[in-house]
């Protein structure tokens, strides 16, 4: 399903009594109508800070399907480059120039509404111009998306660099998966992001846990239907903690539950930056668990999508 699809049942009707005016021909008070959104983006300033309900409302319906598919898409991965956002919402585009120049322009437009906002820190630097922006979901598009599901307002932090990369690391595999489904090499049947794709349940004595998957995921090819949880490690972690986290899917796999809510337990693909460090945690996980364990398995960033459609092997446990 798009990002876009299901909008209008998302967001219809759910404004406040108070704010909608159900008298007929009814009048805005005072002497004149309340300047418009487009009059106000044309003119190059930022209606944030000063979007009133009857705003949001307007803007609703002003958005077009595409600016709704980015918020919506930075709402499930926090974070998105600008190039992530151009393959994700401008794919269609007859040359990859243009689709440069028409993401860049309804960025730059959600941006002066305050539905989006980009990070102050940029990716390659202030020389690589808009296309070095990483961008989140801004004040107004929070205020359309509690409407919707009453998600609590975020906070505007800054937020440091090694969590900006393994966010963006993670939105990587998203997008992956999504272009992977529109060549045809797979269908993408689900995804879940952070907090969505979480697990709780009850570990040893009864103790309350929560599994922390940074993505979850099922995809078909022709002949099978797989499920994911991905684990995006980008060398900043030891192995003793990569290997607590294994032994947490280890304790869930053992509980039953994921089995007989969704019929199957995940494989655990971990996904790392380099040859090497899939080498040390292969490594690390055959010691542990033995050669015959086949609920983790490791793959590079680069053979991401291909581990996925099975058109490669694998470094697990089990090889």
């Amino acid at each position: 399903m798009s990002p876009a699809e299901g909008w209008s049942d998302r967001w219809s009707d759910r404004v406040e009594p108070e704010t909608m005016n159900t008298e007929v021909g009814a009048r805005y008070r005072g002497d004149t109508a309340p300047e418009s959104l487009s009059s106000l983006v044309r003119s190059g300033r930022s209606v944030r800070g000063r979007t009133s309900a009857r705003r949001l409302l307007r803007l609703q319906s002003d958005l077009s399907d595409r600016e709704r598919g980015v918020l919506l898409g930075l709402a499930d991965c926090r974070l998105l480059t600008t190039g992530q956002l151009q393959r994700l919402h401008f794919a269609d585009h007859a040359t990859e120039g243009a689709a440069s120049r028409i993401c860049r322009r309804v960025l730059a437009r959600l941006q002066r509404l305050g539905v989006i906002e980009h990070l102050d820190r940029r990716i390659g630097g202030v020389r690589a111009g808009s296309a070095s922006y990483v961008w989140r979901v801004g004040p107004v598009g929070e205020r359309l998306l509690r409407q919707d599901d009453g998600a609590p307002r975020g906070r505007h932090k800054q937020p440091g660099l090694r969590f900006v990369d393994h966010v963006l690391a993670v939105a990587e595999c998203s997008v992956q998966l999504v272009e992977a489904d529109r060549r045809g090499d797979l269908e993408l049947l689900t995804t879940e992001h952070e907090p969505t794709c979480w697990r709780g349940f009850l570990g040893a004595y009864g103790s309350a846990e929560t599994l922390k998957p940074d993505l979850y995921a099922v995809t078909a090819t022709a002949e099978y239907e797989d499920s994911w949880f991905i684990e995006v490690d980008r060398s900043t972690e030891s192995l003793p903690t990569l290997l607590k986290k294994c032994a947490q899917y280890e304790r869930y796999q053992r509980t039953g539950r994921e089995q007989e809510q969704r019929g199957v337990f995940p494989a655990v693909l971990w996904v790392v930056p380099d040859d090497r460090r899939a080498e040390v945690l292969v490594a690390a996980i055959r010691h542990r668990y033995g050669t015959d364990h086949e609920l983790f398995r490791v793959t590079t960033a680069a053979s991401f999508v291909s581990v996925i459609v099975g058109a490669a092997d694998p470094p697990g446990p089990s090889n």
